[in-house]
């Protein structure tokens, strides 16, 4: 049996050797011989290559000079080249000027009639060769060779000596597996002799003999381990003992972790218990702040509505007796009384989280420098103010208005906390609050943040204080010097901001009042000012719905004085029979919070239906959830609170028009383009749109109304005109590159960067650049140097714009 396994093994073995041995031979035979085949062409490539060079330029003044006998005998010299069987040298229209054939060789092989491409061709043991004639950069001529290709005799030869490697290297591999097999399988033998001597004895003690240090000793060592393993088979079950011995010891001890577990969950649950006391606490101060909050909204609704009455009244009675200065006097301090009114209910909104906010991207760094003089009055000169803003402040999603209310209110807390007399200190920088800091705040979001700090030296707070300091109504000033709304009403404002608001304060260190508002990565948007902008009233129909007849008398009121022709309806439901009575109203002016079947969103809906031009601007002291969402108004609705001004309203009415009237305009130029007629001013508009479309210009359109840019991109492309619209002077220079743009159309105000801005940095880059402004306040002034700006007045006008457009990029 083991003269079988061990002639079945030698025959394995022999078999892999020579196996191995002819693959490797034969692969690098085969690998030589391409690399030789691919030597042999390259280097005969290279030398033909070279010869037709040398031709080439040896020849190129024969075959200008038309001097045959000199090309002739330049190519006779190719008689000491025997493998260059034929040559020409082609005229540069491809006509044969001179040709050559070797003696030896047939005048079959004359050179072609033509010559082909440049490069070469293998035919067979034959090579062509094509090389152009150059004088400078201008060919004036070809070079033709034909040599002799023996790829046959070369790759016969490295067969030949293929095959001798061959076998030479199979006699090695034989006597080398000889040798090997005879020294692998004498160690085997002799192991397998000392396995049966072990069987047959039964003796583990024995060993067996180590005779190599190869992989045999390997084994010859691992089988000598295997039979001390076996000996120490008694001491290794006594080691499990002691591991068993050890697991029980094991086990003891963790009854023992259990019963000391057990003896604190009494604490545990007592811990428990106070997380749940102190959620407990919270829901109870949440529902506690619902129901102020809906208290807060319902006194301020009234309130408001009150106080509407009084200051619209008030308003009025003033126009009738201006040359009574001493009622002037006295109106003045009703007046003034109304707007503390006005500021407590807004206090109360803010603190309730019911104040409707409008936030925009805004720069707060702007925002405090607008505020340094007001601070510093409000402040006294006793009150140094220090403002420290850190480079590259990123924007912050907050209503800026009602943020210049919370710091002026903060400030004037500071002011009373120092006595009139220390240091007040501004700082914003960026800020990033993790998940740590996060988890062990109440309502507080991981992210980025602006931060602004607000820090006095007055004589700080105790921690009672600070612990009570933004509940409403609360307050350390005696009677009568505060109502205790300033701090609460920061609270509620920075909350529904979804900020956070931190107070760090010591008796006799002074108090440093933190605010976290979120980042927002967009660029900062000018915001409408009621209080700047002259007042002008109307002649345009305004329909005004309010359930307070007080409150609507005084509109009325005040609307006629403004020359508006007014119409009235106490709730949604008449207002709905008055807009489809009347063919014409141009604004509906509503209040947010009526009784009846038809709520203010419904209505405002509803108008648009029935009258598509139709301007619509709410009114209200307390909003509600009508057009306020999350604490913030929807999308595109226009709102005036109460008690407002005859001035703000005349303000915000022309204000709300002039962006209707801006749509509407832009859709009736767009329909105008898009719907042909047969007859009047919108066929030839439209006419006139198709035969321009052959001569568009490149218009570069900044507007940062989406509803007006998506119109006027539309309404310059029916024109034919190429428009890149962008909604920011950021995303216009981002866009520019000089040459690729006729104009740059741009509004003045935009968001960030304004538009002389952008006109004037573009106009750098490519200073004959045309471009036109668009405003709605007059002519633009024109700058110094170069050609001056276009104005486009708004609301636009098709064929002046298209007009203006087209001449400002002939006359460049």
């Amino acid at each position: 049996m083991f003269s079988s396994i061990r002639r079945s093994i030698s025959r394995k073995f022999m078999v892999a050797v020579m196996a191995t041995t002819f693959t490797a031979v034969f692969v690098s035979g085969l690998a030589n011989l391409a690399y030789d085949i691919n030597d042999f062409r390259t280097s005969v490539l290279e030398e033909l290559g070279s010869q037709a060079d040398i031709l080439a330029q040896v020849s190129t003044a024969a075959l200008e000079f038309e001097d045959k006998p000199s090309a002739e005998a330049t190519l006779a010299r190719l008689g000491a080249r025997p493998n260059v069987h034929a040559a020409a040298i082609y005229r540069a229209d491809g006509t044969l000027f001179v040709s050559y054939t070797s003696a030896d060789q047939p005048q079959a092989l004359s050179p072609p009639g033509r010559p082909s491409a440049t490069g070469h061709i293998i035919d067979g043991n034959d090579l062509h060769i094509f090389r152009p004639i150059l004088r400078g950069k201008d060919k004036v001529g070809t070079i033709y060779l034909r040599s002799a290709y023996p790829l046959d005799v070369r790759v016969e030869r490295g067969l030949k000596m293929f095959g001798a490697a061959l076998a030479v290297s199979l006699a090695v591999a034989a006597l080398a597996a000889g040798w090997l097999q005879a020294a692998v399988t004498m160690p085997v033998k002799a192991m397998t002799r000392a396995v049966r001597e072990l069987i047959t004895r039964r003796d583990f003690s024995q060993r067996v003999s180590k005779t190599t240090e190869d992989e045999t000793g390997m084994l010859v060592d691992a089988f000598n381990s295997m039979l001390a393993e076996i000996g120490q088979h008694a001491a290794r079950l006594e080691q499990s003992n002691v591991s068993l011995t050890h697991e029980i010891a094991e086990r003891a001890k963790v009854e023992q972790a259990l019963n000391e577990l057990n003896a604190s969950l009494e604490e545990r649950i007592a811990a428990r218990s106070l997380e749940l006391a102190k959620a407990n606490e919270q829901l109870h101060q949440s529902q506690k702040m619902e129901a102020i909050g809906q208290l807060t909204g319902g006194v301020a609704h009234d309130f408001n509505n009150v106080l509407q009455v009084i200051n619209g009244n008030l308003q009025l009675l003033g126009m009738t007796l201006p040359e009574d200065a001493a009622a002037q006097r006295r109106l003045e301090t009703a007046r003034y009384a109304t707007e503390r009114g006005a500021k407590l209910a807004s206090q109360l909104l803010a603190f309730a989280r019911r104040q409707p906010l409008q936030p925009a991207p805004t720069d707060l760094g702007r925002v405090l420098r607008d505020m340094d003089d007001m601070l510093r009055r409000a402040l006294g000169e006793t009150v140094e103010v220090e403002t420290a803003v850190t480079g590259g402040l990123w924007n912050t999603l907050v209503d800026p208005n009602q943020l210049e209310n919370v710091v002026l209110n903060l400030a004037i807390n500071a002011r009373d906390a120092m006595k009139g007399h220390g240091k007040l200190t501004l700082e914003l920088g960026n800020a990033m609050l993790d998940e740590h800091y996060a988890a062990n705040e109440q309502e507080v979001v991981a992210g980025q943040y602006v931060m602004l700090a607000i820090s006095d030296t007055g004589c700080g707070m105790p921690p009672d204080v600070v612990a009570r300091a933004f509940e409403p109504f609360f307050t350390t000033k005696r009677e009568g010097e505060g109502t205790g709304l300033g701090l609460s009403m920061a609270f509620g404002f920075v909350k529904q901001s979804s900020g956070h608001i931190k107070i760090y304060s010591e008796v006799g260190s002074g108090t440093t009042i933190k605010i976290y508002l979120p980042r927002s990565h967009q660029a900062e948007e000018q915001q409408f000012n009621m209080a700047v902008g002259e007042v002008v009233g109307g002649s345009e129909i305004v329909l005004v719905v309010e359930d307070d007849l007080a409150v609507q008398a005084t509109a009325v009121d005040m609307l006629t004085a403004l020359g508006y022709r007014v119409l009235r309806a106490d709730n949604g439901d008449a207002a709905v029979a008055v807009l489809e009575e009347h063919a014409r109203i141009d604004m509906l002016f509503t209040d947010v919070v009526m009784p009846g079947a038809v709520r203010s969103p419904e209505l405002a809906r509803i108008a648009k239906d029935l009258h598509p031009a139709i301007s619509v601007l709410f009114t209200s002291g307390y909003t509600r959830n009508a057009i306020v969402h999350g604490g913030r108004l929807d999308p595109g609705v226009e709102l005036i609170s109460k008690p407002y001004r005859a001035d703000d309203l005349a303000r915000k009415i022309r204000h709300v028009f002039a962006n209707t009237r801006q749509v509407e305009g832009l859709r009736q130029a767009s329909a105008s383009v898009a719907q042909p007629a047969a007859d009047g001013a919108i066929g030839a508009m439209g006419t006139r749109a198709e035969a321009q479309r052959a001569d568009g210009l490149r218009l570069l359109v900044v507007e940062d109304d989406p509803d007006n840019r998506m119109l006027l991109q539309e309404l310059l492309g029916m024109l034919g005109h190429q428009v890149r619209a962008v909604g920011s002077a950021e995303e216009a220079a981002a866009a520019f590159q000089p040459g690729c743009f006729d104009a740059l159309v741009t509004d003045v105000h935009l968001p960030g960067m304004s538009g002389l801005e952008l006109a004037g940095a573009l106009r750098r880059l490519e200073p004959s650049l045309n471009v036109v402004i668009a405003s709605g306040s007059g002519e633009v002034a024109a700058p110094e140097g170069g050609h001056p700006y276009l104005s486009l007045p708004k609301p636009y006008q098709i064929d002046r714009m298209d007009a203006l457009l087209r001449g400002a990029v002939s006359m460049a």
